[in-house]
């Protein structure tokens, strides 16, 4: 039914359950899981040039971006929750909307699901701030199953 799921990840739980939820499926279907992390450009621009320092394993350190230290933790947290389910996934950072970057996935892959969170925003709040689940909803060619947050 479902054999190739794409979720939206951003580090927040919404993401994350919404990622999980998606392994699930895929475990039940046997189908597989994309994971997208979309950096708007206006964080990129905000973080790429700050640097911090990273003390490695071997006691080397080593200065990267904020940037990529958070890139690095939301994929290895994605991989984390991919092997608790024991299933392989794919990780994919784009810099951009988040919503157009997504439609730009589906359009070169064959994804039949997008499964992303809802942070539970009111209308109000998502006419001001605008809603990534919501764009995606009205974008997408493929059906959208958008979690809700825990009550």
């Amino acid at each position: 039914m479902f054999s190739h799921i794409l979720a939206g990840v951003d580090g927040s739980k919404e993401s994350f359950r919404a990622l999980s939820f998606a392994l699930t499926l895929a475990k039940q279907f046997n189908g597989t899981v994309d994971a997208m992390y979309s950096i708007p450009p206006r964080i990129y621009a905000e973080l790429a040039e700050r640097e911090v320092k990273v003390e490695e394993p071997t006691g080397d350190v080593k200065f990267i971006s904020m940037l990529q230290q958070e890139e690095n933790h939301i994929r290895d947290l994605v991989q984390s929750y991919a092997e608790k389910e024991g299933i392989s996934i794919g990780f994919h950072t784009r810099v951009g909307d988040p919503v157009d970057s997504m439609m730009e996935f589906v359009s070169t892959s064959k994804i039949d699901l997008i499964i992303v969170g809802s942070s539970g925003k009111g209308m109000a709040d998502r006419l001001i701030l605008g809603s990534v689940s919501t764009g995606i909803v009205h974008k997408s060619p493929v059906p959208v199953l958008v979690t809700k947050p825990e009550s």
